[in-house]
């Protein structure tokens, strides 16, 4: 089964002509990128893969023609053709203007509409093979977005996204426009294309580790230096992303290079990682989804509040109880960043549940000593081990209080979403009749209830 991928084919199953028409455009188009790419000495395309539709799982990918060797180059990038606020051609503007906004994109999106403006600019047939629109939940409507994505913490995302994007464009990108209309063209002040190349830069763009990420001398680093960089990346944003990748994108003095991490027949498509990202991330970002069990690095996640307001009632002494559930989430929960996640195998923040059940089953002279403590300045390692929470096998051995406390978190948990495990598999059984969005929307929400499940049954 191809995998779903970052350029969802435009479906239309009444009207193939229409299909044939895009896989043609697509061709052309990929043709004259690749036409274009291959132009400057400083770039390299082995003749051993090939860009476009045809073997791809999505409207355009890279697929091996001959068979590559693991360690193999695919191609490498000069850094000459990368675009970004100092590659672009208003780099003299934002050295003596520069843009400050809270996102830090905000020069990246000005120079990318300058750029797809500019008629003769070098960057128009790369422009040209990104895709007019990519299928983001950003750009379904709100009722899509509940009816589909309920649960799964993307609607939360995109409506904080939404309004980001709104603020900043109206009180930072506008303004400079405006400011500079004699060097940018007025068709930049556009909120529509603006979006539009935000959502370039979530499911396109790369970003480049600091310089010195590896160093020993901590603390001491330059500030600029300790600043991520980002790019658009002409020809390494082809290929489509699965978990199980055979490919790897490593950054050079003076190249990106592809590299093969695994051998790859000829015929099968050459897949980058965008990252260990859970099924909400990618298809927040990225617009799609993996089905279950392929994405091993996906996550759901448990509400902190909703646990502590379980194990309060669980407690036999339900009063000193709701005094510990409310100073953690007066005194404690606002130092803490998200919630329980689950993963694949068992609990990734394992410390953090570790410390909110044994924080609520303490005694009162006990958690007096952590009041106090926790008044001194809170942190989150209780100096124990609790890797008994890491895997799904090891919960057998924890405390029957604890795992009926997990346990009911995890089935209360289930009732968020709009749908319930056999409703989802009854779609799965007919999912080629689904819309993309719902495909992954389905993948999703299917994924992470299972994983719920999973945990559900380490602690029965």
């Amino acid at each position: 089964m191809a995998t779903p991928a970052k350029r969802p084919r435009e479906e239309n199953n009444d009207q193939n002509n229409v299909n044939a028409d895009l896989k043609t455009l697509c061709t052309n188009r990929a043709n004259a990128f690749l036409k274009w790419f291959s132009s400057n000495d400083d770039n390299f395309f082995s003749g051993k893969v090939t860009i476009g539709p045809d073997g791809s799982c999505a409207q355009n990918g890279m697929v091996a023609i001959a068979d590559v060797q693991e360690g193999e180059s695919l191609f490498r990038i000069s850094r000459k053709i990368l675009l970004h606020p100092k590659s672009s051609s208003i780099s003299a503007l934002f050295e003596k203007d520069p843009v400050n906004s809270e996102s830090g994109w905000s020069e990246l999106l000005i120079c990318m509409m300058q750029e797809y403006n500019t008629k003769d600019s070098p960057w128009k047939p790369y422009f040209d093979v990104l895709p007019e629109t990519v299928d983001l939940p950003m750009f379904w409507t709100e009722e899509e977005r509940e009816k589909l994505l309920t649960g799964t913490g993307v609607v939360e995302a995109v409506n904080r996204d939404n309004k980001k994007i709104l603020t900043e464009f109206q009180s930072v990108v506008s303004p400079y426009l405006k400011k500079h209309k004699d060097t940018i063209s007025e068709s930049c002040d556009d909120l529509e294309l603006y979006k539009r190349m935000v959502s370039y830069v979530m499911a396109y763009s790369f970003t480049e580790p600091p310089k010195d990420d590896d160093s020993d001398d901590f603390g001491e680093e330059d500030e600029e230096e300790e600043k991520s960089t980002i790019y658009m990346v002409p020809m390494a944003d082809m290929l489509n992303h699965i978990a199980n990748n055979n490919a790897h994108l490593s950054f050079k003095p003076d190249c990106l290079e592809m590299i093969a991490t695994k051998d790859i027949k000829k015929g099968e498509e050459v897949f980058n990682t965008y990252g260990e990202l859970a099924n909400w991330h990618l298809l927040h970002m990225y617009g799609f989804s993996e089905a279950y069990p392929a994405n091993h690095y996906d996550t759901v996640d448990i509400p902190l509040d909703l646990i502590l307001d379980i194990a309060e009632e669980e407690a036999e002494n339900k009063e000193f109880a709701r005094k510990k559930s409310l100073f953690f989430k007066q005194k404690v929960m606002e130092d803490l960043i998200g919630d329980i996640v689950v993963g694949t195998k068992g609990i990734l923040t394992d410390d953090r549940l570790f410390m909110v059940l044994k924080v609520m089953e303490m005694s009162p002279s006990q958690f007096a000593i952590y009041e106090e403590e926790c008044e001194e300045g809170w942190e989150e390692d209780l100096d124990e081990d609790t890797s008994v929470l890491t895997e799904f096998e090891k919960m057998k051995d924890l405390s029957q209080t604890w795992k009926t406390i997990i346990y009911r978190s995890a089935t209360e948990s289930l009732k968020r979403y709009k749908t319930n495990v056999q409703e989802d598999e009854e779609k799965l059984k007919q999912i080629d009749s689904l819309n993309s969005c719902q495909q992954y929307s389905l993948h999703l929400c299917y994924g992470q209830k299972m994983l719920l499940n999973k945990l559900i049954n380490a602690c029965k």
